[in-house]
């Protein structure tokens, strides 16, 4: 079955936010020739099931937009991995064969929770509605906590796009404060019925004391009072990350994976991976 509701609307909302998206049988191909070093801008996503889908086939859309754009790498998302079809068999192959230290299967983690944690002694929270450059100083220097370090343009063209696309079109802010100094924050952006929770973020001198929990819950809270149908998040399976969201009341409902080829080679053009 296809990713269900309101997920998916969710998906195809946040994807028009780029310069170009089209849609397909399958899903969409979205491109951003503003931001060529992110794959979350430059990609195919699959988004529907489509039993006899093939890699030619996702490729023979995704190839063309992303040559237009200049685009040097090949993203494909695969939103729901319990959609059996042959691309994501050939995918798959592909990554095991040539970068299996990469994969890192995405949880798709749903709130089922019926009660908010309260927050740690000492943590305070509240939504930042309009970030001054303090604010986004921190932001940026935070990216690096994602993974492995990332380049100086692949981090600036993160931040422009989360500042300058996603800001402007509902992206909310819950700051966590420890003694009046800035000690960690979470994301949360509402489309099509959906909320979803992103870049839940400790900084190091704050952790295991109760803030990424405090950022999460305010973020459920905001995406429960609005409306929202569904509050999602995308871990890491089988990280810690996982297991704090499910002691916040998220479950495991889906699995997702995103595979990533070079088109042209060379270290500068490399996406963030």
């Amino acid at each position: 079955m296809a990713l269900p509701e309101p997920l998916r609307s969710f998906w195809y909302a946040f994807e028009r936010l780029n310069l170009a998206t089209r849609r397909t049988r399958w899903g969409l191909v979205a491109t951003d020739v503003r931001f060529p070093q992110i794959y979350d801008a430059n990609k195919a996503c699959v988004l529907e099931t489509v039993p006899d889908l093939t890699l030619d086939e996702i490729r023979a859309e995704l190839h063309p937009a992303i040559d237009q754009a200049g685009i040097a790498f090949e993203h494909i998302e695969v939103m729901d991995l319990a959609d059996r079809c042959p691309a994501l068999d050939e995918l798959e192959a592909t990554a095991s064969r040539d970068r299996p230290e990469a994969r890192a299967p995405d949880a798709v983690m749903v709130y089922r929770g019926d009660g908010l944690p309260r927050h740690a002694a000492g943590v305070a929270v509240r939504e930042l509605v309009e970030p001054d450059e303090a604010f986004w100083r921190v932001y940026r220097e935070s990216r690096d906590e994602f993974g492995a370090p990332m380049g100086e343009e692949v981090v600036d063209q993160l931040v422009r796009r989360d500042r300058d696309v996603v800001a402007p079109n509902g992206l909310r802010f819950f700051v966590a404060t420890i003694g009046g100094s800035v000690a960690g924050f979470t994301t949360l952006i509402s489309l099509a019925g959906a909320g979803y929770v992103d870049n839940v973020v400790t900084l190091p001198e704050h952790r295991r004391r109760g803030v990424a929990s405090a950022t999460v819950a305010d973020a459920v809270g905001a995406s429960m009072a609005r409306g929202d149908r569904a509050v999602f998040l995308l871990a890491t399976e089988g990280s810690d990350a996982q297991r704090l969201y499910e002691r916040l009341g998220f479950a495991l409902r889906y699995r997702a994976d995103g595979f990533t080829l070079p088109r042209t080679p060379g270290p500068d053009r490399s996406p963030f991976l």
